[in-house]
């Protein structure tokens, strides 16, 4: 039985390698293009809403202003929530991560606000990211 030389399989295993990087990048930003990322927790909308205002600055850029409504039964700490500009087409170009101050109580509302936010045609606001408090020094 006849073996292929080392050389050869190394090369095929690169190119493979090569080809499996070329198919997973993206040709535009990934911040920015139709499949961006505007969560790190997905789902998070069957457990909290979001209902938000805007206000324009006196420097130009917006507030983004509002309240989370809880309709978990959990204490979610560590919660941001992510503000984005978005233009007449529809694309983001301007984005702001926030922390809620006081964090989320199960079953209540909170208020946020996002300031220097980019002024804009329209926004979108999304919860970025929480954790859940189960019982005292667990974190889920």
């Amino acid at each position: 039985m006849r073996t292929l030389p080392k050389s050869i399989v190394s090369w095929v295993a690169l190119g493979l390698s090569a080809l499996a990087v070329a198919a997973c990048a993206t040709g535009g930003d990934p911040l920015t293009s139709r499949t961006e990322y505007d969560t790190l927790v997905p789902g998070w909308d069957s457990k909290f809403a979001i209902d938000f205002k805007v206000e324009r600055a006196q420097d130009g850029t917006s507030r983004v202003y509002g309240r989370i409504y809880s309709h978990y039964g959990e204490f979610a700490s560590r919660f941001r929530v992510l503000g984005m500009a978005v233009d007449e087409g529809g694309k983001v170009f301007g984005q702001r991560i926030a922390p809620v101050p006081g964090d989320v109580p199960g079953f209540s509302q909170v208020y946020f606000e996002i300031d220097h936010l980019a002024a804009a045609a329209s926004y979108k606001v999304t919860v970025w990211d929480y954790t859940f408090i189960e019982a005292q020094g667990t974190l889920q």
